[in-house]
């Protein structure tokens, strides 16, 4: 592909992306004409079609007047616990590039906020905010919602169940619902990339944990959640509940809290009472919340330790 035939395609595709980026299809100065499916912006299938054409490479240092656009409010739906990363699997923790944390949708917008870093080397995690649109036929498209943020597109369609799906992502000029000022025209597309939502951590998990340096220790243990509706300002859901350790270890049952934020959680006794043990609980669930896989279950007490690791499956 020639570069002027790129840079043609480029320039293109995100005017298109601009001149349709409104909410309940409403426009700036100039008219747009609405699509057919009534998208306010590229569904996640056009706008990857379209990425493969571009190369990485090609970058424009140009600007453009943007067409002013209604001003991205936050809806107030449900919020869901998503994990998106580059490549072509989820894994816990997520490598290289991430978005982990909270998408919620209500009625013709959607909106998140993630925890996210960029490729190894790049910088530590931070906090990112979304705002965009969504589609009753289920299409999500987030844009940065503010300047500060950094420059992330994300789009795909939203699935029936908890499975993996193929995610959109471009970086570079990407703008805010209700930016309004210049824009140049680089945009970077980040294939491959995965995502999947993660149901909700209610209920009761049983199953063996085993501490392999006191096997004496190991048996059947039992840990009830409850996740909160709604995610905390970095993106993680609050969760509370108890673990009951193995009747050999003589532990008893414990409180927990903590957080889980895609597929990771971690959590830890709040009682922190004087003298009572040290508590801290490190697991990853899989995406329909029906196990969770425990990576390091430490309980700390006055001249007595213990390290569990299992598979705790839902009642």
């Amino acid at each position: 592909m020639s570069e002027l035939l790129s840079i043609y395609l480029m320039q293109s595709i995100y005017l298109r992306m601009r001149q349709n980026r409104t909410i309940s299809g409403q426009t700036g100065n100039k008219p747009v004409e609405r699509q057919q499916t009534g998208r306010n912006i590229l569904t996640m299938k056009s706008r990857l079609r379209f990425a493969l054409l571009i190369p990485l490479a090609a970058l424009l240092g140009c600007t453009l007047p943007s067409t002013p656009s209604t001003t991205g409010t936050a809806p107030t739906g449900n919020w869901d616990n998503w994990q998106i990363q580059a490549g072509t699997s989820i894994t816990s923790p997520p490598a290289g590039l991430y978005f982990v944390g909270a998408i919620q949708f209500q009625g013709t917008q959607s909106a998140a906020v993630f925890t996210s870093a960029g490729p190894v080397g790049s910088g530590p995690a931070t906090v990112l905010d979304f705002l965009g649109t969504y589609n009753p036929t289920g299409a999500v498209d987030l844009l940065p919602a503010t300047t500060n943020s950094a420059a992330y597109g994300i789009g795909f369609t939203e699935p029936s169940t908890n499975t993996v799906i193929p995610i959109g992502i471009v970086s570079g000029c990407v703008y805010p619902l209700d930016y309004t000022g210049v824009e140049c025209l680089a945009l970077i597309s980040l294939s491959p990339a995965v995502g999947v939502q993660i149901a909700s951590l209610n209920g009761t998990y049983v199953g063996t944990l085993t501490d392999s340096s006191s096997p004496t220790l190991s048996g059947t243990a039992a840990l009830v959640l409850t996740q909160s509706t709604a995610p905390n300002s970095s993106g993680q859901f609050p969760l509370s509940g108890t673990i009951t350790f193995p009747s050999g270890s003589g532990f008893g049952t414990a409180p927990l809290a903590g957080t889980v934020l895609g597929e990771a959680i971690s959590l830890s006794d709040p009682s922190a009472a004087p003298n009572s043990p040290s508590i801290t609980f490190t697991a990853s669930a899989n995406p329909a919340a029906t196990q969770i896989t425990v990576t390091n279950l430490a309980y700390m007490g006055s001249g007595t330790s213990a390290t569990f690791t299992g598979v705790l499956t839902r009642q």
